[in-house]
């Protein structure tokens, strides 16, 4: 969930359908990435991990006097 390069990559896996390839871990990645709720959390944190930035330029912008 920290790095979201990962947690991307993980998604795409679980949807090609090939996690059969990280074995063990993609076993436990798909028991949790491949249920309702692991995929709604996951979504959120892609969310947070692109509003956070974008909130945090807007914020910069505005109290910058060009």
């Amino acid at each position: 969930m920290i790095n979201p390069i990962d947690l991307s990559r993980i998604l795409i896996l679980l949807e090609l359908d090939i996690s059969a390839l990280l074995g063990y871990t993609g076993a436990v990645f798909k028991k949790f990435f491949g249920t309702q709720t692991g995929l709604i959390i996951s979504i959120v944190m892609l969310v947070i991990w692109t509003a956070i930035p974008l909130w945090w330029l807007t914020y910069k912008a505005k109290r910058k006097d060009f």
